[in-house]
């Protein structure tokens, strides 16, 4: 496994250095790739030139929600009185690293307050261009995929995970409230795996009771479904970190 020291340091913010995997452009390069044939598979008459304009600026925009949310708790950090040490950016979502942990519950709370906070912005400003946006237009489509990405990323922070923005979040308040950190992640973890366990039942029950639909709308949310179960039962038993 590569530790964060190894992977290069692209820039700083507030002297928070934002070390960037070079296998991110890999990633970037593919996802812009599929961008692109998804604005021609939209409308099949735009030229190759305006498919790959559409790719790059959807691509830009997902980006932008995901490290800048990522980078907004630099923000809550420093505001919080307990400044992070790194964002590591790499495959999967960015990490942001603090190696001081040794701080009151407040301070928690208030560092994981930024991420969300800045894709709640985001999704809003994103719902206010899409409205103003001609509808088949690309600012349209761009501004669509900047509604998908804060509004997942928001969506996904504030699960009670132990490894998210909203795990962290229900910890310190339980600790503030009086319960030990020992109490608290096991109450986290309780809760995770019943809603892993509802979450993987409800996607079974799609897949198997929606049989007038076709299969693509039938499947594909029973898949996320699931997955987002399966997921969240792994966090419950301390498989995924």
């Amino acid at each position: 496994m590569i530790e964060s020291k190894d992977i290069p340091t692209l820039f700083t913010v507030w002297e928070t250095p934002v070390r960037v995997h070079p296998g991110v452009v890999a990633n970037l390069a593919g996802l812009w790739g599929m961008l692109a044939w998804w604005a021609g598979r939209r409308q099949p008459e735009r030229p190759w030139l305006l498919r790959l304009g559409i790719g790059f600026l959807e691509t830009a925009v997902l980006l932008f929600a995901d490290v800048g949310h990522a980078m907004a708790h630099i923000v809550s950090a420093r505001f919080a009185g307990g400044p992070m040490d790194e964002i590591v950016v790499s495959s999967g979502m960015p990490r942001t690293l603090y190696h001081d942990n040794n701080v009151p519950p407040r301070v928690h709370r208030l560092r994981a307050l930024g991420g969300p906070i800045f894709s709640a912005l985001g999704l809003l400003t994103s719902l206010l261009l899409r409205a103003l946006a001609p509808q088949g237009s690309a600012r349209r489509e761009v501004s669509e995929a900047s509604c998908l990405g804060h509004g997942f990323i928001l969506l996904g922070s504030l699960v009670p995970l132990p490894f998210v923005d909203g795990g962290s979040l229900v910890k310190w308040t339980l600790v503030e409230a009086g319960h030990s950190e020992a109490e608290a992640d096991g109450l986290v973890k309780t809760v995770d795996l019943a809603l892993g366990t509802a979450c993987a039942a409800t996607g079974v029950l799609v897949a198997t009771t929606s049989r007038g639909k076709p299969a693509r709308q039938r499947w594909l949310p029973a898949l996320g479904l699931i997955a987002a179960g399966g997921i969240a039962i792994a966090a419950a038993l301390d498989k995924i970190r």
